[in-house]
């Protein structure tokens, strides 16, 4: 312990008051939980404690303030336990973009240094299905958070109405596709990340094995066409096998505002489970969308046949829903990002649930997800 570098966290403040009997109460507040917590301690603390900077280890702090080791590791021990003290990384090549995103991942998560929660998201490869307005936004939010392989899927190619809510869209790229114009996007943030762009329609027969690697972290669906439904159980079913966890993304249809659930293999229900609780949950919402067919026939009796799609009649084929504007995507994309990120980084509290956020009221609209009797989740 004596040989090591320690740092009051960034996230504490702390006050004093002068006490009597050359005593002095001492305040800890954390700012971004507004918990606190005071105690009563000799003086000698309030130097202890200006000299923990993460420049000196705690035996020349020892030394400095004159101090018994005994009773300077009780205190420390006293830090470290309520996590207001940090080990301070020394000699580690830190890039200054990150300081204030490690300064917060050093009080988010309980006993680990930021320094090391951004290195795992370095590491991490994501799959992105569907890169419209919600999952080019995550996209870009990963990326700037120092995310740094990324594989974009989605066939469509960049019209001039998407300007008002893909915010990579502009003048210059429309009729590119989407994947190229969000990687140029990204690859201006950041021109060190790796980026694959696979330009193509996901369909019941789509080869998962040529798009997901066996080294990828986290797939985000975000694929909602015909369904986010139907999507996610092509994808689900294939990740679940694998132990690969995805990312159910939101604000799509009638939803604009509303962030998904995380299916994660021999942890939370799996995406059967899911789909069938909401339909319990949503038995009497009954839309109404713009609507329109198949291309062809065969496209049509495909999804009929297929095993895992209640498919609507030929002539109801969603095309497209209710209007909704940048700010509700990029609502939904910052909310999936920061649950995404705290999954990446290791956080085990992680949420399996579908909310939406309801605009005209404030609040959110949660829809719990619980196992069901079913050949996937029996164990």
């Amino acid at each position: 312990m004596f040989d090591k570098y320690y740092k009051i966290r960034e996230s504490i403040d702390i006050y004093t008051l002068d006490e009597k009997d050359n005593l002095c109460k001492i305040e800890f507040y954390r700012i971004n939980t507004r918990e606190r917590k005071a105690i009563k301690a000799d003086r000698i603390v309030l130097d202890i404690l200006a000299e923990l900077d993460g420049k000196k280890t705690l035996e020349e702090i020892s030394t400095i303030l004159n101090i018994d080791k005994k009773s300077l590791e009780k205190f420390i021990k006293f830090l470290l336990q309520n996590g207001y003290l940090i080990e301070s990384a020394q000699n580690e090549d830190i890039d200054d973009r990150f300081i204030r995103q490690i300064s917060f991942f050093d009080d988010l998560v309980p006993n680990s240094r930021g320094v090391d929660a951004q290195k795992k998201l370095s590491e991490k490869k994501i799959v992105i299905f569907g890169v419209g307005s919600v999952g080019g936004d995550i996209a870009i939010l990963l990326a700037r958070a120092g995310i740094k392989n990324f594989v974009f899927v989605d066939y469509k190619k960049l019209k001039k109405s998407h300007i008002e809510k893909h915010l990579y869209c502009n003048k210059t790229n429309i009729g590119k596709h989407k994947t190229e114009a969000l990687k140029e996007h990204i690859k201006r943030i950041d021109k060190t990340i790796n980026i694959k762009c696979i330009n193509e329609k996901l369909i019941p027969y789509t080869n998962l094995d040529a798009i997901i690697d066996k080294d990828v972290s986290l797939v985000i669906n975000c694929a909602d066409e015909p369904y986010i439904g139907y999507t996610s159980i092509k994808i689900g079913r294939y990740l679940w096998k694998r132990g690969i966890a995805m990312f159910v993304g939101g604000g799509f249809d009638a939803h604009s505002m509303s962030t998904g659930e995380f299916i994660i293999p021999n942890k939370t229900a799996c995406i059967d489970c899911h789909i069938n609780s909401f339909k319990k949950a949503l038995k009497d919402w009954k839309p109404t969308y713009n609507t329109n067919r198949f291309k062809t026939i065969d496209d049509y009796k495909y999804y009929k046949n297929s095993d895992y799609v209640e498919i609507m009649d030929y002539d109801d084929i969603i095309v497209g829903g209710p209007g909704s504007i940048a700010q509700c995507s990029l609502f939904s994309a910052s909310y999936a990002s920061m649950l995404i990120i705290f999954y990446l980084i290791g956080m085990e509290d992680i949420q399996s649930k579908r909310g939406e956020y309801l605009i005209n009221k404030g609040v959110f609209s949660w829809i719990d997800f619980t196992k069901e009797e079913c050949e996937i989740c029996k164990r």
